[in-house]
């Protein structure tokens, strides 16, 4: 089995750090950097856009998956609706087993893939990507990633993460953003009533603004978009650095600031 104590050791030697050294590293806000942090990305580089990201055909469908040994169906629905608690998760199997039922189309693991409404895996170079440019605002849970049919020649793909949720953050300007049902506020209120907003627009290129100061320094989140639905969302930074890797996500929508 895939001994993954050195992730688990870094992750409390990271705790231990910012309560006896609160400075030593950037908060989980970006909008809130605690004194002494570094100079935050956003000052460095400030964004000049943001992307929703949808579904990539080009990854090809990422299947199902199940942990071994077994793990209550239970805890899998909410561990894919990013519901379970942190005692939870802390219940599960170290670094577990996870066997992958997965159709990609290049052959190949690609570097973020699994399901846009659920669950999301990262490579260890896609999560050490994310994590040069947010330290500490994301969470991963590593499992030993294995799959039904060989991928590139083999079953067995080593340590691999599930995306926790990541941070949801209330940036749309609804008057100013196109969704299912019209533009606006009025498009807004037209879908579910108002209460989930519809979701955006589905053709690519429609107008969307979300407000700068309340994504800024952030580069991977959850855009709410209404009261139960939220979308992926990146900065352009991220997306410079990911735009050639094999991923479930593609640019759909490219929003103002």
């Amino acid at each position: 089995a895939l001994d993954c104590r050195g992730f688990l050791r870094e992750k409390r030697v990271q705790r231990w750090i910012a309560h006896r050294c609160p400075g030593r590293f950037m908060s989980s806000d970006p909008g809130k950097p605690e004194s002494g942090s570094v100079i935050s990305l956003a000052e460095r580089r400030p964004m000049k856009h943001a992307c929703i990201l949808h579904a990539s055909l080009k990854a090809g469908n990422g299947g199902g998956f199940e942990f071994e040994p077994g793990v209550e169906r239970s805890t899998v629905a909410k561990l894919t609706r990013h519901m379970l608690s942190e005692d939870e998760l802390a219940a599960l199997p170290s670094c577990p087993k996870v066997l992958l039922r997965a159709h990609f189309q290049e052959k190949r693991i690609p570097e973020v893939f699994g399901f846009l409404r659920g669950t999301i895996f990262f490579t260890p170079a896609m999560r050490a990507y994310l994590e040069e440019l947010e330290p500490g605002v994301h969470s991963f849970f590593p499992i030993d990633l294995h799959s039904t049919m060989k991928i590139d020649g083999r079953t067995e793909h080593g340590e691999h993460y599930l995306l926790l949720h990541p941070p949801v953050v209330d940036c749309l300007v609804i008057s100013e953003t196109d969704f299912w049902k019209g533009y606006g506020i009025e498009g807004w209120i037209q879908g579910e009533d108002g209460q989930g907003g519809g979701g955006l627009s589905p053709p690519e290129n429609q107008k969307c603004t979300l407000r700068r100061e309340d994504v800024a320094g952030r580069h991977l989140w959850l855009t709410k978009v209404g009261s139960s639905y939220t979308e992926y969302t990146c900065s352009d930074r991220f997306w410079d650095g990911v735009r050639d890797k094999l991923m479930i996500w593609s640019p759909h929508t490219r929003c103002n600031l």
